[in-house]
């Protein structure tokens, strides 16, 4: 009689679930889900934006720019430039447009759908830095056919110069839309970054675009539209727009990481240790144990701030943009005050005391000062700008390695730019050589469309 019973509820339940779901909506895994919140997606996002800062595109340029120095391993040989192909094959695929490009792609579709600018405006934001930072890396790079799946697997290759005008709609793009957004714009969590403030989103995206404006000055020959939004930007180190990583090794910051599964591989470059000898802010860039400098020790860092796991680490930040309008002011006369600024900022964002009287100590404000004290003060957090600004300028003076000519990098000199991938030579070979016929070979040592 019970089983009897049994059977008719469970014929009814059936009858009424069948007259009114299909079976897909019946058979639905609650621990499988199909759909991910924009609240999930954007932390990943961030994340991974502010990750890449100090993974291998970053440190190769720091070992470049002679302010790191490789002691073994891959890193002795980046020393003499031997930057073959499979050097940025982990960034291009997996930190990059299988990274968090495609998660931008994935955050600006959805917030579309869903009528959340937040979401779609900080998503542009990231997106265009991201581009922005390879452009520089690379010269031409898939941009206009890219993220675009199975319907494009071959992206053709779009000029720098391209790049980076797509990179500045891109931003302005995202201006707009935070700046048209009604109260929140739809924000509902997941921002790690300013927790939902537009104001700040905005002036961040004024940040990059200063960034990018001085990325192609070379060229243009023209420092106002960098100065002009930098002048949009953060006004002040409080409103940088920087992520704060864990002291755990599964959220620690790239640079601490790599110190802690790499020891004794990387440490500080002579001539850049000579360099800050004096100087207050060395004693939180390096520390020496009698023989060689180390960016990083056991101690998860040490006082070095930029080697710790938990270091709070600006995408971009008011010390970049002081130095941008530093070197604007140093081109055309004096730049004394907005030196004086920048590295003001520069030690604040450091929390390091004696900047006045380090500035007193400074010989001029001229164009050559002012680029060396950027070199000094982006260390650490900001070594692609490091790099874009010395293939820019040639400050501060730097002598190539007496070890580095080779078949990739002919002449010997410092190089300018990253191979392609070896992902994308045997996957999209056919754009990759229009792609390095379009830009001389595309070696290490030819410069890119932006710093010829």
């Amino acid at each position: 009689m019970k089983i009897l019973k049994y059977n008719l509820i469970f014929l009814l339940c059936f009858l009424t679930f069948s007259c009114s779901d299909s079976l897909e909506e019946i058979n639905i895994d609650p621990t499988n889900p199909t759909d991910v919140g924009l609240n999930l997606i954007l932390p990943e996002i961030l994340s991974s934006s502010a990750f890449n800062e100090g993974t291998n595109p970053n440190r190769v340029a720091g070992i470049i720019m002679q302010q790191l120095f490789g002691i073994d391993a891959q890193q002795l040989a980046y020393n003499d430039y031997r930057l073959g192909e499979d050097v940025m094959n982990n960034y291009w695929r997996t930190g990059l447009y299988a990274g968090v490009l495609r998660s931008c792609k994935v955050a600006i579709d959805k917030a579309a759908e869903d009528s959340r600018p937040f979401y779609s405006g900080v998503a542009k934001i990231v997106m265009a830095n991201e581009y922005g930072k390879a452009a520089s890396f690379f010269g031409d790079i898939p941009f206009s056919q890219a993220l675009q799946g199975t319907d494009v697997l071959q992206p053709a290759y779009d000029s720098q110069e391209a790049v980076y005008a797509g990179v500045q709609a891109m931003l302005s793009e995202a201006i707009s839309e935070l700046s048209g957004a009604s109260e929140g714009g739809g924000y509902f969590g997941g921002d790690l970054v300013f927790d939902g403030d537009i104001d700040a989103w905005i002036k961040a995206a004024h940040g990059f675009k200063a960034r990018y404006y001085m990325h192609t000055s070379k060229r243009t020959g023209d420092y106002s539209q960098a100065v002009s939004e930098a002048n949009q930007a953060m006004s002040s180190n409080a409103e940088n727009a920087s992520f704060q990583f864990l002291s755990s090794q599964t959220g620690n910051f790239s640079l601490a990481k790599f110190g802690i599964e790499r020891p004794s591989t990387l440490g500080i470059h002579p001539q850049f240790a000579a360099m800050m000898d004096g100087d207050p802010r060395q004693s939180v860039y390096m520390y020496t144990d009698g023989t060689t400098w180390w960016y990083f020790d056991s101690a998860d860092g040490g006082n070095m701030i930029w080697a710790q796991s938990a270091a709070n680490v600006p995408m971009i930040s008011y010390v970049e943009m002081a130095f941008i309008k530093a070197e604007a002011a140093a081109a055309s006369g004096n730049a004394s005050a907005e030196l004086a600024e920048a590295i003001t900022a520069s030690f604040d964002i450091l929390g390091v005391s004696g900047a006045d009287t380090y500035i007193a100590s400074l010989p001029d404000a001229s164009y050559n000062t002012v680029m060396t004290e950027a070199y000094k003060a982006y260390y650490g957090f900001n070594f692609h700008e490091v790099f874009s600004n010395w293939r820019r300028t040639g400050i501060p003076s730097l002598t190539p390695s007496a070890n580095g000519s080779g078949g990739l990098n002919p002449s010997g000199s410092i190089p300018q730019r990253y191979l392609y991938a070896e992902s994308e030579t045997q996957t999209n070979s056919a754009n990759v050589e229009a792609a390095r016929a379009a830009q001389g070979g595309a070696l290490l040592d030819v410069p890119t469309w932006a710093n010829q």
